[in-house]
């Protein structure tokens, strides 16, 4: 594999999931949302069905910068020995913008309440507790590190569940859910979740975030055409 091949660059992830409020382990009277379903679009027999959190969100009382965030939580990992993965998140549910932090990588609950008081310690406030249990539209601003398998697709180097296949140009989200489901119902097996992305790089590199368990790049391309086609047919439309 080529240096080439490998991909480590700043960028963006849209998805679709259903949040709910956390009610324990949390400090008092603070809104803390997790998804129920992380990958509403794969319904497998491996998906982690254990009491470990998956995506954490502490919702934070207005926004605060990427650099922040990052800065932060890294110094907060090294001093705490804790071991989180901590990137900004914008949240849109209830016709609502909220703003916050995305925590994944926990080992158990029990240890939200110690990294929000790191947080609150380093002058990061957090709203206030409201009950929650809504899909919402959530954007992560995330550090992607993946290699290339073919010329467009590329695996994920952190979950090996994990692809991304590109696109030629960018897709609001009502015409990339539609085009998704036009994909999904065209497709031999539609087992995989779907998500909305892109990288930066000399230019913007547009990608589908597909989940599976199946690491055939054939599969992965056939999916790949059927993007292609929909959106083509649909901007013809």
């Amino acid at each position: 594999m080529k240096q080439s091949d490998f991909i480590e660059s700043m960028g963006y992830l849209l998805k679709e999931e259903t949040l709910q409020t956390v009610e324990h382990h949390i400090q008092q009277n603070t809104l803390v949302l997790e998804n129920l379903e992380p990958f509403p679009g794969y319904h497998g027999e491996n998906l982690p069905l254990d009491m470990k959190p998956d995506s954490i969100f502490l919702i934070t009382d207005r926004q605060y910068s990427a650099e922040s965030i990052f800065r932060l939580s890294v110094q907060m990992c090294s001093y705490a020995n804790i071991h989180f993965d901590a990137c900004p998140a914008e949240i849109f549910v209830l016709n609502t913008q909220l703003y916050g932090i995305r925590i994944k990588g926990l080992n158990n609950y029990a240890l939200i309440s110690d990294i929000q008081r790191c947080y609150i310690d380093h002058e990061i406030g957090f709203m206030k507790k409201r009950k929650i249990n809504d899909p919402g539209l959530i954007r992560i601003n995330k550090v992607f590190c993946f290699e290339r398998l073919a010329p467009d697709i590329f695996k994920d180097l952190e979950d090996e569940h994990t692809f991304y296949v590109s696109i030629p140009s960018q897709l609001n989200w009502s015409l990339f859910r539609k085009v998704t489901e036009n994909v999904k119902n065209n497709i031999a097996n539609s087992n995989f979740d779907c998500a909305s992305g892109f990288v930066y790089l000399k230019t913007i590199l547009e990608l589908v975030r597909i989940y599976t368990h199946s690491t055939d790049v054939n599969r992965l391309q056939i999916i790949r055409n059927k993007y292609l086609e929909e959106i083509e047919r649909i901007r013809e439309t």
